[in-house]
């Protein structure tokens, strides 16, 4: 009887392991309609994201401007960090890790889209517990989690929650004066400069400023 009485247990238990699974959710693609004018909005989490975002403490909800640095490497606790897609590592079954390449964010972005600055504080890497990851490389997002600690100088998160900007939603600033991004990310730009905000951008925007997608994610190797 116990015996059965732990096995039955044991099948209510599973279910729950799906519950540990990383939230991802991804904004849909829509037409860019150009206008004459402009709008400057302060960002707005989604339903499924606003917990989180009251999680945070106020000084972790804009992530670095012209007035203020922000330093991934000095940070530790819950955080929420924005970040490029430049690796995507299968570690073992429903556990994948990523490589990003990180954005300040002061807050406040374009209304009709996401923006960033295309300055960062360095990689990180992120790992996410998923059957299937549906995350394209290159694609820009935002990170809610807690830190592990740091791996070769790489700050490392537990995801929690992960918005996925792909593609055609999101574009890029160039306000602030320090750049510390990894080196072999800033090889492949070739708009540079204030020329790189676009608030109407297509896909040889991306690839001008982020590179080609066939070198990245799953197929991204890393230099002897």
């Amino acid at each position: 009887m116990k015996r059965m009485i732990g096995l039955f247990g044991a099948i209510l238990i599973l279910p729950m392991f799906g519950l540990s699974q990383t939230r991802v959710e991804t904004e849909p693609v829509k037409e860019l309609r150009r206008s004459s004018t402009l709008g400057t909005c302060i960002y707005q989490p989604t339903a499924g994201e606003s917990a989180l975002y009251q999680k945070l403490a106020p000084n972790e909800r804009s992530t670095g401007s012209i007035i203020e640095d922000y330093d991934i490497h000095k940070k530790d606790g819950y955080v929420s960090w924005y970040g490029i897609v430049r690796g995507i590592s299968k570690v073992k079954n429903d556990s994948w890790s990523l490589l990003l390449e990180h954005k300040f964010f002061d807050g406040m972005t374009d209304c009709h889209i996401m923006l960033v600055d295309i300055a960062g504080s360095g990689d990180f890497r992120v790992d996410i517990e998923a059957a299937d990851l549906t995350i394209p490389a290159l694609a820009l997002v935002r990170v809610y989690g807690t830190i592990k600690g740091q791996e070769a100088g790489t700050p490392i998160l537990a995801a929690e929650y992960v918005r996925v900007w792909p593609w055609m939603t999101f574009t890029f600033s160039n306000l602030m004066d320090e750049d510390r991004t990894n080196p072999r990310w800033k090889e492949v730009r070739s708009i540079k400069g204030r020329r790189v905000y676009n608030p109407w951008p297509d896909e040889g925007y991306y690839r001008a400023v982020l590179g080609d997608p066939k070198e990245a994610g799953l197929a991204l190797k890393d230099k002897q």
